[in-house]
C-alpha cells in the first residue's frame, strides 16, 4: 500500500498561515514528502516519527520532536488510513519527560499541602484561637457575620422587607420569658441576643458573641413552646462552648487561604465564606453531641420536659422528606432517631415538669412575625 500524491494544508511553524501542498510517500517508503505546487520538496518527515492528533473534527499530523511544531492537515480521509498502515508509531504518545514529572510532582505536593492546611492546620489553630479571643471582640465579629447573613437571606427572598428581624410587643415578651426560663442562673460571657427572623427555613443557629437566630419556619413546625425551648437550649450550648467562633475562624481561615490563591484582595470571599459556614452550622458531630447534652441539662434545671425535645426530632424525622427548605440545622448533626432516644432517656419518671410558656404566650411567640 502506497500513498499517491494527495492534497493537504501545511503550516511549517516558521511562517504565518497555511499553504496548499501535496504529500506522498517516497519510493523508499521511509519518509513522507511535503511538496509545493511546483513539485519542490518543502519537508521530509520520517514515517517512524510521524504522529497524529485531533483538532476538533480534523486530524492533524505532526513530527515528533520537531522544534518548529509544523502541522499537516490531510484533505482525504483515505490518506490517513494509508498513513496509519505506513507509519507504525502514528498514535504513539511521547513519554513523560523529567520536567513534566517534576511539574506533576509539584502539583500533587501543593494539593496535599493545601489539603493539610484546610483540614488539619486551620481547624486546629481555630480551636485554639477561639478560646483566647476577648468576648468584646467576638461580639463585634458576630455582628459582622450576622449582617452578612441577613443581606444574603433577604437578597434571596423576594418577599422580604428591608429587615428580616421579627418583633412585636407580645412576641418579644414571650421570647424573653423563654430565654430567661431556659437560661436560668447560667452565666454567659456575652450580652445574649436571641431573635426570630422572618424566613420559612426550619432552622436555628448560633453566631459568635452570644447571638442566636431562630427562624419563623422553626416556630411554625414546632408543636409546642417546649420543643423550641429544646432547640434554643441546644444553640446556647454552642454559645457557651464558643463553637460559632471556632467555626467562623475555620471558615475565614479556609476562605482567606483560597482568596490568596484566587486574588480576592478585598476579602469578600473571607466574609462570605465565614457567613455561609456559620449559617449552615456545619459543626462536628462531637460538638453537636455536646450541645445536645448541654441542652438536656438546661431543660432539666429549668424543669422543662425533654420529651418535647424528643418529639421535635421524631416529627422532623417523619416529615423531613416533604419539608421545603432542607433541614439545614440538622444537616451535620447526629441521627434524629438517636437524638430523640437520648432525649427520651433523660425524662425522669415522677418528676413534675412545667411548660416553658403558657398557651397565650406560645401563640404570641408564633405570631411574632405577624
Amino acid at each position: 500500500m502506497a500513498l499517491q500524491s494527495s492534497l493537504a494544508s501545511f503550516v511549517d511553524g516558521k511562517t504565518a498561515g497555511k499553504r496548499d501542498v501535496y504529500i506522498e510517500v517516497a519510493a523508499t517508503a521511509e519518509v513522507l514528502q511535503i511538496c509545493d505546487a511546483q513539485g519542490d520538496v518543502l519537508a521530509e518527515w520520517p514515517l517512524k516519527q510521524l504522529r497524529r492528533m485531533q483538532d476538533g473534527s480534523r486530524t492533524v499530523l505532526y513530527l515528533d520532536g520537531d522544534p518548529d511544531e509544523a502541522r499537516l492537515y490531510p484533505f482525504n480521509l483515505h490518506d490517513e488510513t494509508v498513513l496509519a498502515a505506513l507509519a507504525p508509531s502514528l498514535d504513539k504518545r511521547r513519554p513523560i519527560g523529567p520536567l513534566v514529572r517534576k511539574v506533576i510532582g509539584w502539583s500533587v505536593a501543593a494539593a496535599a499541602a493545601l489539603a493539610v492546611m484546610l483540614f488539619v492546620i486551620i481547624p486546629s489553630l481555630s480551636d485554639q484561637l477561639a478560646t483566647v479571643i476577648p468576648a468584646e471582640r467576638e461580639e463585634r465579629i458576630g455582628k459582622v457575620v450576622s449582617s452578612q447573613i441577613e443581606r444574603a437571606m433577604v437578597w434571596q427572598d423576594d418577599s422580604a422587607g428591608e429587615s428580616w428581624q421579627c418583633s412585636s410587643a407580645a412576641g418579644d415578651a414571650a421570647l424573653a420569658q423563654m430565654v430567661t426560663r431556659v437560661l436560668g442562673p447560667l452565666d454567659v460571657p456575652y450580652t445574649l441576643n436571641v431573635q426570630v427572623v422572618d424566613h420559612p427555613l426550619i432552622n436555628a443557629f448560633a453566631l459568635p458573641g452570644g447571638q442566636v437566630i431562630l427562624f419563623r419556619g422553626l416556630l411554625e413546625a414546632a408543636q409546642s413552646a417546649d420543643e423550641v425551648a429544646g432547640v434554643l437550649a441546644h444553640e446556647l450550648g454552642h454559645v457557651i462552648n464558643r463553637d460559632p467562633m471556632r467555626l467562623t475562624l475555620r471558615a475565614a481561615g479556609s476562605a482567606g487561604l483560597l482568596s490568596l490563591m484566587l486574588g480576592d484582595a478585598a476579602g469578600g470571599l473571607i466574609i462570605a465564606g465565614a457567613a455561609d459556614q456559620v449559617m449552615n452550622a456545619s459543626h462536628t458531630r462531637k460538638a453537636e453531641a455536646q450541645a445536645d447534652e448541654f441542652a438536656l441539662k438546661l431543660l432539666e434545671e429549668a424543669e422543662i420536659s425533654p420529651l418535647a425535645f424528643a418529639r421535635f426530632f421524631e416529627t422532623l424525622k417523619e416529615d423531613s422528606p416533604d419539608m421545603t427548605g432542607a433541614l439545614e440545622w440538622l444537616s451535620s448533626h447526629p441521627s434524629l432517631s438517636l437524638r430523640a432516644q437520648n432525649a427520651r432517656d433523660n425524662v425522669q419518671q415522677g418528676k413534675t415538669y412545667r411548660p416553658v410558656l403558657n398557651a397565650q404566650a406560645w401563640r404570641d411567640l408564633q405570631a411574632i412575625c405577624g
